[in-house]
């Protein structure tokens, strides 16, 4: 059935559309008894009120874009429930796009975000991302946007990323005070910042210590976490493990299953979540990088730009 409009109700009542328009707003300057017959055909007829031409009127969607590199079971769907508690207090809904960790959909859901006139975006970058030249487009524009977790070196905008060199240090802490000796760190795609960041704080902690021995792997999935492990545990005999994020970890942990490593002397640390962990080996040790925290803290400085309550300088790095 075709959506009732203010036009509808007009012509059904044979007044004017502003009159209607009024009524429904419950003017001072319209009748009892007019705003009766409006509500009553209003409510007879299912209209809805058009919020997009209203806050197209008031210049602003009460809109906005959210864009992910992948919606997947880790850290993503934590950091979704953090920016939905901050948005649905603020009066704010948002749509979630996913760029499938591709360079080419990620700079047209920027300008599905354009188009559809969010009044701002949050935006995790994909893997294939190396710089921020796509995202001029939105400076131009003054549409507010906070990037989140994975990013590049830019200066355009606000960002928020987790303290990736006091985290990596702390579990490379962890593995040489439990007399670790022969360590694999497990890292996901090198070209990340977020992995490159970790790898070298990890490591010159690691290497503090001159009598340990250490492998690095990176890999892009738990699968192939899983397919290179294969091979090493096949001629080293690791008694320590760090896994730079749930994907890695579930990858080892099932690896050092088949192998019967787990509920050994073998030390586990990572960084996670901090739900995987829990329900895969109560030994393994973590550092909790929180993606509700993350979530909320983003939409929460998002929120200040739009309505203009961040006074400060728009494009700062926050740590978590």
């Amino acid at each position: 059935m075709k959506r009732t409009t203010i036009k509808d109700l007009a012509e059904m009542l044979n007044i004017s559309t502003s009159t209607v328009s009024r009524a429904l707003k419950d003017h001072p300057d319209i009748s009892s008894s007019v705003k009766t017959k409006v509500r009553e055909a209003a409510e007879t007829f299912n209209y809805v009120p058009n919020d997009f031409a209203i806050n197209f009127r008031n210049k602003s969607s009460k809109i906005i874009g959210l864009i992910v590199p992948e919606i997947s079971m880790f850290f993503v769907p934590s950091i979704i429930n953090g920016i939905s508690q901050v948005l649905n207090k603020e009066g704010y809904r948002f749509f979630i796009l996913s760029s499938n960790d591709s360079f080419e959909t990620e700079k047209g859901h920027v300008e599905t975000c354009i188009n559809s006139r969010v009044d701002g975006i949050l935006m995790s970058l994909t893997n294939e991302t190396t710089d921020a030249e796509h995202l001029k487009r939105l400076k131009e524009m003054d549409i507010p946007t906070v990037i989140f977790d994975k990013t590049v070196p830019q200066n355009l905008f606000g960002t928020v990323i987790f303290d990736n060199k006091k985290n990596s240090e702390l579990s490379a802490e962890k593995l040489i005070k439990h007399g670790c000796k022969n360590v694999l760190g497990i890292f996901g795609d090198e070209n990340l910042e977020i992995t490159k960041s970790r790898l070298k704080s990890f490591k010159e902690k690691i290497l503090e210590v001159s009598d340990i021995q250490l492998q690095i792997i990176f890999c892009k999935s738990p699968d192939k976490v899983k397919e290179k492990i294969e091979d090493l545990l096949d001629y080293n005999k690791f008694d320590g493990f760090f896994a730079m994020s749930d994907e890695t970890l579930l990858g080892l942990h099932s690896s050092l299953i088949k192998r019967n490593l787990n509920n050994t002397d073998v030390k586990v640390v990572s960084i996670s979540e901090g739900t995987l962990p829990k329900y895969l080996d109560e030994t393994y040790e973590y550092h909790i990088n929180d993606g509700f925290e993350m979530g909320s803290f983003a939409a929460t400085k998002l929120i200040g730009l739009v309505t203009k309550a961040n006074t400060g300088t728009s494009d700062p790095i926050y740590y978590l």
